[in-house]
């Protein structure tokens, strides 16, 4: 799209406001904030985010919103309930996201099954179903990795939750290797014990999606666990609590080691470049302003500064 072609980020906002329910826009940014046009890529990083981050979950007018606010990428959330008209299973919902994603030049870098928080792949025979037709719509749509969430209701505590996962997973692991597919776990599990499931199952295709914001408030030192997982993390997501990226978290209660500060986020870019990552940032992060556009451009210049790992 040529530059004359590109609305202003006044005309955008006002665009917004109209036809993106949901999406509470302010009309001025703060001091420190870049303006959208400004926002475009300027070094090899490449940034995206989870699409509720715009508030526009399984939404693809959250394509056209993740290009004017400077993202690279979008990570979409599949949505298995047919009834859902947004969901990516509708043939014509994967068509718009397709079409969506070559209009604007923002490629479509990962798709999430949130639902599988509820519905575990640990026990309930659907996840696997949704994750089967996932790997298709992921390859059509020219994704690289399906977040798998082993969190809330898939949380794993047990022996017998670990071996029924990992034998589920190496059904579905080649699969999504024959796809050019990797199935990324978001776990609140220790690295450890991520490790004893990659390499149980023993495929390429099964990796890690780390998220250390996740791991600290579970009790684990990110610093510690990036380097132990090294290859092994496919994707990352990036936060800070509910605070902008920039901003010093102050843990509302201490971790169980005692810890009341949260994220060094240089850091945790330091690591990150330490095991020569060179996969996508991925935000997860919180609309403090009420505003999500606003935030998302003052999260990703934070990003792309601190982030910048592969000069």
């Amino acid at each position: 799209m040529e530059k004359s072609e590109r609305v202003t980020r006044r005309s955008f906002i006002k665009k917004a406001a109209a036809g993106a329910a949901g999406i509470a826009v302010a009309t001025q940014l703060g001091g420190n904030r870049i303006n959208a046009e400004e926002a475009k890529p300027q070094y090899p990083l490449l940034i995206t985010a989870m699409d509720g981050v715009l508030r526009q979950r399984a939404k693809v007018e959250s394509i056209e919103i993740a290009y004017k606010v400077g993202m690279d990428g979008l990570q979409v959330q599949y949505v298995p309930d047919l009834k859902n008209p947004d969901s990516l299973r509708h043939k014509s919902v994967e068509i718009a996201y397709r079409n969506a994603a070559h209009q604007y030049g923002v490629q479509i870098s990962s798709l999430c099954i949130g639902a599988l928080g509820s519905t575990p792949l640990k026990s309930e025979p659907a996840g696997v179903v949704w994750v089967m037709e996932a790997i298709k719509c992921a390859r059509n749509l020219g994704s690289k990795v399906i977040l798998l969430p082993i969190l809330g209701g898939g949380h794993l505590e047990t022996e017998e939750e670990f071996k029924r996962l990992i034998a589920v997973l190496k059904q579905l692991a080649p699969h999504a290797g024959d796809e050019g597919i990797v199935l990324g776990l978001e776990c609140w599990i220790s690295a450890e014990d991520q490790l004893r499931i990659v390499n149980e199952v023993a495929h390429p295709a099964v990796k890690v999606y780390y998220d250390p914001r996740n791991a600290l408030g579970r009790g684990f030192e990110p610093l510690e666990e990036i380097p132990l997982l090294g290859e092994h993390i496919c994707e990352v997501h990036v936060k800070n609590g509910r605070n902008l990226m920039r901003v010093k978290e102050i843990l509302r209660k201490p971790t169980s080691t005692g810890r009341k500060e949260g994220l060094d986020q240089p850091a945790i870019a330091g690591q990150l470049k330490k095991i020569g990552y060179k996969g996508w940032i991925s935000l997860e992060t919180s609309v403090v302003s009420g505003d999500p556009i606003a935030d998302a451009i003052d999260n990703i210049a934070y990003v792309r500064e601190v982030f910048n790992i592969f000069e």
